[in-house]
């Protein structure tokens, strides 16, 4: 049987053991993925614990991304640019890979849901986390004509424009994001603001243009007030459940070499777990 896992601290409310035990059954593998909850000071045991009991590989979510980097072999250019894996695989001989998936996740979710997205102008990046990071990476190798990004603390967000910008990532003030605002054509909220329990986003969407659009990485719920306000305004929006499903795709590729994907019946029963 093929065996998979997702580790992180907390893990209860994790949606990828549904996510790829779905991938299973649908390909016809026997197989099983579970959430492992994993303390930070147990990582190194629980590490060691995957590789002895068989698993493939296991997928790594907070607060784990960084700190695992120092029990793998070796670590994709991509994560080691983003200073993050999201992603482990376990080979035969027990070496560990790394990588990281998030970016290409989002970019993936944003191509299928509005494939016509403005590429002539600038994306404006909300938040300096781990999931700006990967956001801002996968932008940037979009070949916009700029990433801009904004934070409340601005250094975060210059950490990150410094680290893999590579020149064509700019740092917007918060208090003047309203402006960052009028020039982009795509917005990405990569904070919890606007999840269930957390504080609205505080972005006003007044000049936004008529051809922007508005991704959130936020899945619940699956409208936010930030969605819920573009899409008043007549603006295409993109939900982050897209973003979980498609970095988990890769992740499954890597492990396997199945290529899956986000079909209807998924995002069904997807749905009905968040709601």
């Amino acid at each position: 049987m093929k065996k998979a896992a997702v580790i992180g601290y907390p893990i209860a409310q994790s949606l990828s053991p549904v996510i790829h035990n779905h991938w299973f059954e649908q390909n016809g593998i026997e197989g099983n993925y579970e959430a492992i909850e994993v303390v930070p000071e147990e990582l190194g045991m629980a590490v060691e614990r995957l590789k002895t009991e068989g698993y493939s590989g296991f997928n790594v979510t907070v607060p784990h991304k960084t700190d695992i980097i120092k029990y793998l072999d070796k670590v994709a250019p991509l994560a080691r640019q983003m200073g993050a894996v999201n992603t482990v695989k376990i080979a035969e001989d027990g070496t560990l890979s790394g990588f990281n998936t998030d970016g290409i996740g989002l970019v993936k979710h944003l191509k299928d849901i509005v494939p016509e997205y403005p590429k002539d102008k600038p994306a404006l990046i909300i938040g300096a986390g781990g999931a700006a990071r990967a956001a801002a990476l996968g932008l940037v190798n979009e070949n916009l004509p700029m990433v801009m990004i904004t934070n409340r603390t601005r250094g975060k967000a210059e950490a990150i424009a410094g680290d893999v910008g590579r020149g064509r990532m700019t740092v917007v003030d918060w208090k003047t994001r309203a402006q960052a605002v009028a020039a982009a054509g795509l917005i990405v909220n990569t904070t919890v603001l606007g999840m269930a329990g957390q504080p609205a986003l505080e972005l006003s969407l007044d000049h936004a243009a008529s051809d922007t659009v508005v991704y959130d990485i936020v899945y619940k719920p699956l409208e936010t007030e930030l969605l819920k306000d573009a899409g008043e305004r007549g603006l295409k929006t993109v939900d982050g459940l897209g973003m979980l499903v498609h970095q988990g795709a890769a992740a499954f590729k890597i492990w396997f070499g199945v290529e899956v994907g986000f079909d209807a019946d998924l995002r069904k029963t997807l749905e009905a777990k968040i709601t």
